[in-house]
This record gives structure tokens, C-alpha cells and sequence, in this order.
């Protein structure tokens, strides 16, 4: 995970169409800032500088974005951690906010600034409850957000079905020292994976390259990078 910025814990889970995870602790304190033109020359201090300012990018699944202000020539990172609202921890291209920054020169993102709260401009910071909870959203593929309740997480999840069929194929490859192969049919792009076991008959059975099987298949996730496995050749003329 990326450098936590304000809780004590945080974590955000995004893939596909994605679900975030969210889990809120206590806050932390927070890095001392270097703040620019100090009267006394820079010295560090410890406490957040305000501003207000516009964020100019964020991205959904690294759940971090920037923020540009007058105060902080070249932008501001920040995290989802950093986010003070109530609910989903983000932002949009061109909101108009209202945060705290610091100066960090050994940031991660490349950035001189990162942003250690950030809220909505003319709304209040939500502070999060000192209590230990935990929240989780949907995020679908055309942006929208929902959260996930206790009574969803609940629900057992459906399993998916099964998907079978039956194709005539030709054996594109057979390894006979590990007893695998391959068998190409209209109904299996990407080549069908099929194991020793599986050919139907007696004794020693193995498959030669271009002869053509009647095959029964199932679709998988990954068997060996291929989508298909099969669970039956008959040989013909066998």
C-alpha cells in the first residue's frame, strides 16, 4: 500500500469493477510540516497550513489525486485517507476544495506538497469517529458508487454457473511426457486445455497433434492461461 496519510489505518481495495474497502481508526498525528517562507527561514512546524484551491485529476483505482493552489506552486498529492467526508473517501477533476497541506521533499509522488485533509469548499471537515469501524462501496464501471451494507455482506453470494458444451476439435499440441495438451474448436477460442485423464478409454491414452476428438469442456478462470479445460475427448475412429 501507498504512505498513510491521516488515520491510523487505511486500506482501499480496487480491481475491475472495483470494491473499495475502507477502514477507519483513530487519527494519527500528523507530519510535521517545513512550511515555504517561514519567518524564521523555514523551520519546520508542526501545524497544517490551510488553503483553498481546485483538484486537477483523481484517479479511481489508486484512490489519490492532486490538488492545485496559489499556496502550492506545482500541486498538492493526496490520498483517499485524506478525504474528510462522510462516505465515500474521493474527489472529481475541477471540485472546488477546501485543505491542509505540508511540505514534504522525500514524497513518494513526486510532488513538493501532500495534503493531509481535504473537504468540499464551504462545507465543514467530516471527522471521522474515534471508534473502530469499518465501510465498503461498489464502484461500477460508469462511475457511480454504492455502499455496501451489513445486511448485503451478509447475503451468501451467488455462485456463478456453470458453463459447459460439446465441440468438435483438433488437438493443436500434446505434451506426452507431462500428459497435457491442447485442442482448438469454434467453441473454445484460445485453445481448450485437456489432461491425460480426461481421454476417454483404457490403459496408456494419449493424443496425436491434428487428429480430431469430439470434446466436452467447461470454462474456467485460468487453467495453465487457458480459459477452457476439458472434462471428456473421445477419439475417433478409436
Amino acid at each position: 500500500m501507498r504512505k498513510r496519510l491521516l488515520f491510523a489505518a487505511a486500506v482501499v481495495v480496487v480491481a475491475g469493477v472495483a470494491v473499495g474497502v475502507l477502514i477507519n481508526g483513530a487519527a494519527s498525528d500528523l507530519i510535521p510540516a517545513s512550511v515555504p517562507d517561514a519567518p524564521d527561514g523555514g523551520a519546520e512546524d508542526t501545524r497544517p497550513m490551510p488553503s483553498r484551491g481546485v483538484v486537477r485529476s483523481w484517479d479511481i483505482e489508486g484512490m489519490q489525486g492532486v490538488i492545485d493552489g496559489d499556496d502550492i506552486p506545482g500541486g498538492c498529492h493526496i490520498m483517499f485517507g485524506a478525504v474528510a467526508v462522510d462516505g465515500f473517501p474521493a474527489l472529481s477533476k475541477g471540485q472546488q476544495v477546501e485543505f491542509e497541506w505540508y511540505r514534504d521533499d522525500r514524497s513518494e509522488s513526486g510532488l513538493p506538497y501532500e495534503c493531509s485533509r481535504a473537504w468540499p469548499a464551504g462545507e465543514q471537515p467530516y471527522d471521522e469517529p474515534k471508534a473502530f469501524r469499518s465501510r465498503a462501496w461498489t464502484v461500477h464501471a460508469d462511475g457511480t458508487v454504492e455502499e455496501i451494507t451489513e445486511a448485503d455482506l451478509a447475503e451468501p453470494v451467488p455462485a456463478l454457473p456453470r458453463v459447459t458444451g460439446q465441440a468438435i476439435g483438433t488437438v493443436q499440441m500434446w505434451n506426452s511426457e507431462e500428459g497435457w495438451g491442447v485442442i482448438d474448436s469454434a467453441q473454445t477460442p484460445g485453445g481448450c486445455w485437456a489432461f491425460y485423464s480426461d481421454i476417454v478409454g483404457e490403459g496408456f491414452r494419449t493424443l496425436v497433434v491434428g487428429a480430431t476428438v469430439t470434446l466436452d469442456w467447461e470454462q474456467v478462470t485460468d487453467q495453465d492461461g487457458y480459459r477452457y479445460r476439458a472434462t471428456g475427448v473421445e477419439q475417433h475412429g478409436s
